[in-house]
């Protein structure tokens, strides 16, 4: 049997196997439940309003400028990171199966490298069908052409991420010098990026005055025309014209460049390929090591420093907070929240620099991105950070054996994401309030900060008590949580997940109703006193009603995690 016949009959038996598993495991309520929410929710929000009939004319064509901008600094971003981001070794990652059935076989270097590039191409024929679902009725009349313009570029990005990775562990061969050249000429391609921006910014200066909404997506439309930024954009507005062509023939006349972008990049990747078994065994014999540990991890681990320092002494409850906040800080994604915070910082900046005139607005816009942003956390943050008893449940026979109460665990397991949350989210809030003062509107600098002063306590009580939603959930019902190492996959999964948030999203709810009623008589009351600073008052007076009820909560969530059966408790119980 050839190479390819064998691994075309791999991935069928795979592929059989997963549907297999997943209709044998609907016979437990819990995945049959998840099906019925999941499937109901993509029917509501995907199925029922998918329609091909929209025509590209309910697009203006300043609509369109500004969203191939948008996708074009998007792309240019994401090929960047290439280059900046990660780790200097191949991004190729192979699973443990594929490991075993594929180098211990007669295939070579070049063999094992197409495998990856086709599985590569698959995955980003998935991601543009889901694109071609979610996003093709806004920018495209066509789905068809939407898909395979998609296809194209996903798979050009996929490419040059794996070329960039066989770059840099060249690179990294040559010791500092290595490391000094690809600064270098990173930096380089930077500043020139930059110094085409600012000159075609200075040539076209934004228009003066009173600009309405037609006047910017016409002065932006010119901006792109000017030499300088056409020959700065050129790579990624050609790869994105192909998805965003409006008809069979604009597709055919930015098809040939854009085939020859993906062509070009399969011959740097086959040219550069560098010996890369040793990494992937590697990698493949740690995550194995980890499961098999039954280790939690999100992504890749990176030795970090703590928070704080532990002392030798003090309460005991103190180190398991100080663990799962490590933990917390090697699974990353407070980094990541604080970047794009620091990111949003480049919009006004920017906007003082090439267009002062508009920098009001730009502040204003900021503080309400900054402000959603913190009111999003409540919600989602409770769900992604989880570092807390999701972490620890396979591991609850060593937390039933440190010497701490159930009332101990609980509150050290909740408060670990309850302190970056608190931090993130008072964060959003200070810079939401920063941006805002002296921002134009009807609403003055007096009430963003009232009501930033009024959500700074509110908004991270709530977020305490979706964890303690979420703790609860582990302690009362483990046997919905997935098994250690399985990754829940599939229409049930989303609809457990589902589930789980409209669960959380309800008792937080009814939680926060009386003391929403106290903090609204209490504001009410001195409004007519202190005006608009009896918004603070009554946000703090909101937020001391709702930690009072997660403290309840979490005594009585202790006395149940006490009674919790180690013997038969745990994620994947039917």
């Amino acid at each position: 049997m050839s190479f390819p016949s064998a691994v075309s009959f791999l991935w069928w038996a795979s592929l059989r196997n997963r549907v297999r598993k997943q209709l044998e495991r609907l016979r437990q309520p819990k995945y049959l439940a998840g099906l019925v929410v999941g499937g109901a929710y993509l029917y509501a929000v995907v199925l029922r309003r998918l329609s091909f009939q929209r025509s590209s004319e309910d697009l203006p064509a300043g609509a369109r400028v500004l969203i191939e901008l948008g996708l074009a600094g998007m792309l240019l971003m994401s090929l960047a990171s290439a280059w900046a981001l990660g780790q200097d070794r191949p991004a190729l990652t192979f699973t443990e199966t594929e490991v075993q059935q594929l180098f211990s076989a007669p295939v070579s270097r070049r063999s094992l490298l197409n495998y990856k590039l086709a599985r590569g191409l698959f995955g980003a024929a998935m991601s543009a069908l889901f694109s071609a679902v979610f996003v093709f009725r806004t920018i495209s009349p066509n789905p068809v052409l939407f898909f395979l313009g998609a296809t194209v570029v996903f798979g050009t990005v996929n490419l040059h991420f794996i070329a960039a990775s066989f770059v840099r562990t060249r690179l990294v061969r040559l010791g500092w010098l290595g490391t000094v050249l690809r600064w270098a000429v990173l930096l380089g391609v930077v500043a020139a990026f930059g110094v085409a921006v600012y000159s075609a910014f200075q040539a076209h200066p934004f228009p003066g005055g009173e600009v309405g909404r037609r006047g910017v997506e016409q002065w932006i439309g010119e901006l792109l025309e000017r030499p300088e930024l056409s020959v700065a954009l050129w790579p990624a507005r050609a790869l994105v014209a192909l998805p965003m062509a409006d008809g069979m023939g604009a597709f055919l006349r930015a098809l040939p460049l854009a085939l020859g972008m993906l062509a070009l990049h399969y011959l740097w990747v086959s040219v550069l390929v560098v010996p890369f078994e040793e990494v992937v065994v590697a990698r493949a014999e740690t995550l194995a090591r980890q499961r098999g540990q039954r280790l939690a991890r999100v992504g890749h681990i990176v030795m970090r420093k703590p928070f704080f320092r532990l002392a030798s002494q003090g309460r005991p409850e103190v180190a398991l907070l100080w663990k799962n906040l490590v933990a917390a800080r090697r699974m990353g994604g407070t980094e990541l929240v604080f970047a794009m915070a620091l990111l949003g910082l480049a919009f006004p900046v920017g906007t003082a620099m090439f267009a002062p005139e508009s920098l009001a607005m730009s502040r204003q816009v900021m503080a309400i991105v900054y402000a959603s942003f913190a009111g999003m956390l409540t919600v989602f943050g409770p769900v992604s950070l989880r570092s807390d008893l999701r972490m620890d449940l396979p591991k609850l026979d060593m937390l039933r054996a440190m010497p701490l109460t159930g009332r101990q665990v609980v509150m050290a397991e909740v408060f670990a994401p309850g302190l970056l949350l608190v931090v993130i989210q008072v964060g959003l809030l200070v810079l939401a309030m920063g941006m805002a003062v002296g921002a134009p509107g009807s609403l003055g600098a007096e009430f963003w900060v009232a009501c930033g002063l009024g959500l700074i306590p509110l908004l991270p009580a709530l977020g305490l008590g979706g964890l303690f939603v979420q703790n609860a959930a582990v302690v009362l019902f483990p046997a919905w949580l997935p098994a250690d190492g399985e990754r829940a996959r599939g229409i049930e999964a989303l609809g457990q997940r589902l589930l789980t948030l409209a669960g959380a999203l309800v008792v937080v709810i009814g939680g926060l109703i009386p003391a929403g009623i106290v903090a609204a008589l209490v504001g009410f009351t001195l409004y007519g006193l202190i005006d608009v600073w009896a918004i603070p008052i009554a946000g703090l007076t909101a937020a001391a009603g709702v930690a009072i009820e997660v403290a309840l909560g979490m005594m009585a969530l202790g006395s149940a995690f006490d009674r919790m059966d180690v013997s038969s408790e745990g994620p994947g119980a039917p």
